[in-house]
């Protein structure tokens, strides 16, 4: 990477949260020969991290800072599937009482619509917030992973432009700029529960294809010769915490504007055909 003035090479960068968002951010911004120190509440996480080289070293405070990269879970503690902000909004009181004025504070994790300003009311303002949330398909991350394109969105003007020198100019990563914070905030909600609709219609076509005589995957192959339509394989379920929980967050939103949800719907279709997948094993043995 060309090294000038934005370069970052002088500045300290804190990765909060080292799961797979905050691991995959570490490597890359360590491949640019950035200075990246990590925290996590998981020792195991940091001691992974280091031993990979991906940071530097952990963090034994919050202080002195340039960039704080918040890459945390949002789901609950003891349940993948439900969003949760506690954590985002600790580590947010923690940034307000240690970290340096004027930093940037940029929420990698996917986050409920209105929780980036809660952010910057705790913060008082004395530092600057964006949303940038995490893009990154390991399998392909050399086209696919921290540095593809990425939409960016900022509490105010001054946060946007802080926001775009860092992700943009410093870490070379391609970015779409959204008007408010709150639509950045829906971006990936809407990405994973679209998501979660193609694979829930998947599941509901290879149940009615087997039981009506026909042959799922040869009606999908058919059907995919199409230009514009692209069925996705029916597999065993609707896995991970990411899909799951962000279609929550999704519907929260919804309620207000809708007395129904074809997501709603979608859920239901995944948990019969899960019932169904157990049934049918059960069926062969």
């Amino acid at each position: 990477m060309h090294q000038n003035s934005d370069s970052g090479h002088h500045k300290k960068i804190l990765i909060i949260g080292l799961g797979q968002i905050g691991h995959s951010n570490a490597e890359y911004l360590h491949s640019l020969g950035l200075q990246v120190d990590g925290f996590d509440i998981s020792e195991k996480a940091i001691e992974r991290a280091i031993y990979e080289g991906v940071i530097d070293r952990k963090a034994l405070s919050f202080a002195g800072y340039d960039y704080y990269l918040i890459c945390i879970s949002t789901h609950q503690p003891d349940d993948m599937f439900t969003p949760y902000d506690d954590g985002i909004m600790e580590v947010a009181r923690r940034i307000a009482k240690e970290g340096r004025q004027g930093s940037l504070v940029g929420i990698d994790s996917t986050i409920p619509k209105g929780t980036s300003k809660k952010v910057l009311e705790v913060l008082n303002h004395r530092m600057h917030v964006v949303h940038v949330p995490h893009r990154y398909y390991g399998p392909e991350k050399q086209n696919h992973g921290v540095n593809q394109t990425r939409v960016i969105g900022g509490c105010e003007s001054c946060c946007v432009s802080e926001g775009k020198k860092f992700y943009g100019k410093i870490l070379g990563i391609p970015l779409h700029e959204v008007s408010s914070i709150e639509v950045a905030e829906m971006t990936k909600i809407v990405e994973n529960s679209y998501r979660f609709l193609e694979i829930a219609f998947a599941e509901e076509l290879k149940m009615v294809s087997e039981s009506t005589g026909i042959n799922f995957d040869e009606l999908r192959e058919a059907v995919n010769t199409k230009w514009n339509i692209k069925i996705l394989e029916a597999r065993e379920g609707i896995g991970g915490h990411c899909l799951p929980k962000d279609t929550e967050m999704f519907l929260s939103v919804a309620k207000n504007a809708l007395n129904s949800s074809i997501l709603s719907t979608a859920k239901t279709v995944d948990h019969k055909y899960r019932s169904y997948l157990i049934h049918k094993a059960m069926v062969q043995q």
